[in-house]
């Protein structure tokens, strides 16, 4: 796998690769150096090859993340040919952002590999929302064509879901390119508590990526107006991003420091479920913008997989899933209305309960269980051109002699 990404905070990711370690598959994962990887090279049996350091510190703008991006695949792409030349894979599986990354498995894929291109996000809509150009840019209308140039490249693509995949039909993608893989919570993990926290702290939480897009200053300016009416009430923010410093500021600037937390990091998934589980409820106040319409945030299934009440913005794509007796829905955007819906949820204890039950029926038919044998099956699908190992592809890892000749 190649994927530009803090490895240990993406559960998609390591999801996957996880589960093809354990029907028996040798998995790599080519990514950055990350602070929270340091020196672990190997995780749940997925053997981790860094090839450059990131840290969102660094800054953001347009050139910025350029540089990242070529700079990245120039080093996944030479780590990925050293690695393929040693043991050759079978198949590359390679996570955007961005797109062109796919190009970093060109030579393992004139040698006999096979390639899935993973769509996580879609990078049109992505540079709109955050640079603020129409969709008749040129800029735009270049990403497009780089996105169908490389699903062309990819002999598999993925789509997160349904709106998503019609998204990337009505840029000129093959719909027949593509299978549906939903980012759904790993049940290992995020199992139903066993009950809820005490009533005497109310405590909303929110963790992952922190950009402008996020709504992270509405559901601060939203505590802000709720907390005279909510005693106790506090919002933690775990994650980090481009626009964490704004949201530092701002909480500064609203004077609630003593309301809400701010924990800047991205960190393991199990670190944080003893944070996620002893909330009273999790927030996803995304905005609604060009990209954010297509996003399902997977923080926001998690919340619903351990069984907390969610407010949630009713863009479309999350309607598309999930009603009023499911989740708190709110305008995005609006902190007036995300403040009502914390003192509701705050004294109205029969409504805070009844939501996680109701949520969870999306579960019954979107869940890890089936989406794994879709991956599987996927995965499987190429069978054609790879080598079978008793019966099941095998992706290859380099032996520990190899890797002490690389380095």
């Amino acid at each position: 796998m190649v994927a530009f990404t803090n490895y240990l905070g993406d559960t998609r990711i390591r999801r996957e690769a996880e589960a093809l370690v354990q029907r028996g598959d040798d998995v790599d994962i080519v990514c950055p150096l990350t602070p929270a990887l340091r020196d672990r090279r190997s995780v749940a049996g997925v053997r981790i090859h860094p090839v450059m350091h990131f840290d969102y510190r660094d800054g953001a703008g347009p050139l910025r993340y350029l540089r990242r991006y070529l700079a990245f695949l120039a080093g996944a792409s030479w780590k990925l040919l050293r690695l393929h030349l040693r043991r050759r894979y079978d198949v590359i599986h390679v996570h955007t952002m961005p797109d062109f990354l796919v190009l970093g498995a060109l030579v393992p894929k004139l040698l006999g590999a096979k390639v899935v291109l993973d769509v996580h996000d879609l990078m049109p809509e992505l540079y709109a929302s955050k640079f603020g150009v129409a969709d008749s840019h040129w800029t735009i209308r270049g990403l497009k064509a780089v996105e169908r140039w490389c699903v062309r490249f990819a002999d598999r693509a993925v789509a997160v879901h349904r709106p998503h995949l019609e998204a990337l039909v009505r840029h000129g993608n093959p719909e027949q390119k593509f299978e549906i893989l939903m980012n759904l919570p790993d049940p290992r993990m995020f199992k139903p508590r066993m009950q809820p926290p005490p009533s005497s702290a109310f405590t909303l939480v929110y963790h992952g990526m922190v950009g402008s897009r996020h709504g992270l200053d509405v559901a601060v300016r939203a505590v802000a107006l709720a907390r005279p009416q909510v005693p106790g009430l506090r919002l933690r923010i775990i994650g980090d991003g481009d626009y964490f410093p704004e949201i530092t500021r701002l909480v500064q600037e609203l004077g609630v420091v003593d309301s809400v937390r701010l924990d800047r990091g991205i960190v393991p998934i199990e670190q944080l479920l003893p944070t996620i589980a002893g909330a009273s409820a999790g927030v996803v106040p995304i905005l609604d913008d060009p990209f954010t319409r297509y996003m399902l945030p997977v923080k926001l299934l998690e919340y619903v997989a351990i069984g907390l009440p969610v407010i949630a913005s009713a863009t479309d794509t999350i309607r598309a899933y999930f009603d009023e007796e499911m989740l708190s829905l709110c305008a995005p955007g609006d902190p007036d209305e995300l403040a009502a819906s914390i003192i509701r949820l705050h004294r109205d204890r029969t409504y805070r309960e009844a939501l996680p039950t109701k949520a969870r029926l999306f579960a019954a038919d979107h869940n890890w269980d089936r989406e794994k044998i879709k991956y599987y099956e996927l995965i499987d699908s190429l069978q054609t051109a790879v080598q079978r190992t008793n019966g099941r592809a095998r992706l290859r890892v380099p032996t520990p002699e190899m890797e002490a000749r690389e380095s």
